[in-house]
């Protein structure tokens, strides 16, 4: 058994956290289970399957001009799929609607 050197530990460990840094593919399968709103997820973020029925008193991010344009569909995190559903990175291995919302919404580039 080798010893771990100082120099192979410090490299060691900046490659691990390098890994961490490559963004996560949502590969979410068509048989996944579609995302309730129900789901301790979906409250969490403020997950509406419909858009317009977030409640933007709680939600002001979704207000205004500017957040009448947001949906899962153009949100960096989504991956779409087929039937108006796809992947989300923030909420793996379920489906969320095209239509729909939540809080984690970010601009696509």
């Amino acid at each position: 058994m080798s010893k771990l050197n100082r120099r192979d530990f410090i490299a060691t460990g900046a490659a691990l956290w390098a890994t961490a840094l490559i963004p996560v593919v949502v590969r979410a399968e068509p048989s996944a289970p579609i995302l309730q709103e129900t789901d301790g997820i979906a409250i969490a973020l403020g997950y509406k399957k419909d858009a317009t029925a977030v409640d933007i008193a709680k939600y002001p991010k979704r207000a205004g001009a500017a957040g009448a344009s947001q949906f899962c569909s153009n949100c960096r995190l989504y991956s779409a799929k087929t039937d108006g559903l796809g992947g989300c990175s923030a909420i793996p291995n379920k489906l969320v609607a095209g239509a729909g919302w939540c809080n984690a919404w970010i601009p696509t580039a």
